[in-house]
């Protein structure tokens, strides 16, 4: 198996670059390509999407050249029978793999979400068991998300709750936003494959790397803020904060790194920071709908 270190002191941070800078193929550098299980429990898969938008290298070349992805639900050719027969010689094996969870785990409904005829929750807890480490892709796997918001019936856990309420002690890294950053996931498995240990981690087991600073900190409206320069429309120029903006609570990188190769984020986009990194996402009200007057153009408001 795979010797997990998790950094506890203030370990150098690695780059993309640095961890891309290899001269040799993986194997001849010393590196060994992990074995890859992906499954998905109460999600919508948008973590898996957004993960197929990393910039820093191409999705071929790290499912191929940087890993061996044994599953994953919506790449995979597998399909029927071949699933479970796949899954359960890797849980009975000694080879090591690492357990990427998208989506949180229906523990009050478990029939909500089954593979092959046995809750994603055993599949979970039989994989996470012998697995090297694991990660929680995306809020609802980090800390329930939009999958636990108030009103639904599924009773559902985060992958580190399911895990610590079952015993099971395999390390778990999360990575928290709606979607996943897929640079976030790259890197700490990058991180992962070199090093042989996870990059260091915060008390909420998220990579420092990314996790460090609030949106509010890099956010490109700061001076509107010091300046007490307070937006009362979506859409207008300055601060966010008096319309709702979770920036201040909410740690993430998203305004340095955007989406999409880095097109867009919602506070360049013009609407406040919805705190989808944050373990109180989603809060009730999460966008501001059409009828709502913060909303309404073609109206002058003026600035007090």
């Amino acid at each position: 198996m795979y010797q997990v270190v998790i950094a506890a002191g203030a370990a150098p941070l690695l780059s993309f670059d640095e961890l891309l800078a290899a001269d040799a193929t993986p194997s001849s550098a010393g590196w060994l390509r992990p074995n890859l299980i992906w499954l998905q429990g109460a999600s919508c898969s948008g973590c898996s999407t957004s993960f197929l938008n990393v910039e820093q290298i191409t999705i071929l070349d790290f499912l191929t050249y940087f890993s061996r992805v044994l599953y994953h639900p919506n790449l995979s050719t597998a399909t029927g029978d071949q699933v479970p027969r796949i899954l359960t010689k890797v849980a009975v094996s000694d080879k090591p793999y690492i357990l990427i969870m998208e989506g949180a785990i229906p523990v009050g409904m478990p029939h909500a979400c089954m593979m092959a005829d046995r809750p994603i929750g055993e599949w979970v807890k039989g994989l996470a068991a012998k697995a090297s480490v694991c990660i929680a892709a995306g809020t609802c796997a980090a800390s329930g998300g939009v999958a636990k918001m108030a009103g639904t019936l599924t009773g559902v856990a985060s992958l580190d709750d399911f895990l610590r309420q079952r015993g099971i002690k395999t390390p778990v890294v999360n990575l928290p936003a709606c979607p996943m950053h897929p640079e976030h996931l790259v890197y700490t498995l990058l991180h992962f494959i070199k090093s042989k240990r996870l990059p260091e981690l915060d008390d909420a087991r998220r990579p420092r790397q990314f996790f460090t600073h609030s949106v509010h900190e890099r956010c490109p409206r700061y001076p509107a803020f010091q300046a007490r320069d307070f937006a009362l429309r979506i859409g207008e120029e300055g601060c966010l904060l008096e319309l709702g903006c979770q920036g201040p609570v909410t740690y993430n990188d998203c305004v340095a790194i955007g989406y999409n190769g880095n097109t867009n984020n919602c506070v360049r986009a013009g609407h406040p920071c919805i705190g989808c990194a944050g373990e109180l996402f989603p809060r009730p009200r999460l966008y501001h709908t059409h009828d709502d007057p913060k909303a309404k153009t073609g109206v002058v408001v003026k600035k007090s």
